[in-house]
């Protein structure tokens, strides 16, 4: 049986924490070069998605999860959507997960996610949507997420990462 020893804490991040954030998403995002893409993909898409987003970090729904006092992950959610930035009543959409490996499975991320859901739905969400990396998508759907379908993640001019959209109803 395996314990967890660490404990585990979230605050909101600031815009401030933007070297933070930018740290834990390039580390995290480094081993997405597990063989689920391309190589080339990975090479043209981490310098433009491995730094942290102003706006999320401006938004008060986007944060910063600590182990034993030590940055371990981030991550948040918006009711805007990801790349349009459009709305949708009742819709709220993942964003910008990221754990560090040395924080991986350690309940960190899931940690993170709970606290996206829980008040995702306390501000009215009754869907949550993501849009997840391919590493990601086991996480997603043992927290009840489902596969809607494969999409293109466009990340800048000629660089599209493939990506799973997935779902779940909120309480």
């Amino acid at each position: 049986m395996r314990t967890r020893t660490s404990t585990i804490a979230s605050r909101i991040a600031t815009p401030e924490d933007g070297d933070l954030v930018t740290a834990l998403i390039a580390a995290s995002y480094a081993r997405l070069d597990d063989g689920s893409y391309d190589r080339d993909a990975i090479a043209a898409a981490m310098p433009l998605m491995a730094r942290a987003n102003p706006a999320l970090l401006a938004s008060g729904t986007y944060f910063i999860a600590e182990a034993n006092g030590e940055p371990a992950g981030c991550g948040g959610w918006t009711f805007a959507a990801p790349g349009s930035g459009q709305t949708v009543d009742g819709v709220a959409h993942i964003r910008h997960f990221a754990t560090h490996p040395d924080h991986l499975r350690k309940g960190v991320a899931r940690a993170l996610l709970d606290r996206c859901l829980s008040e995702a739905a306390a501000a009215g969400a009754r869907l949550m949507k993501c849009q997840s990396t391919l590493p990601g998508e086991r996480f997603y759907a043992a927290a009840g997420f489902r596969r809607v379908r494969m999409i293109e993640v466009p990340l800048g001019p000629g660089v599209t990462l493939p990506s799973v959209e997935m779902e779940r109803p909120l309480p």
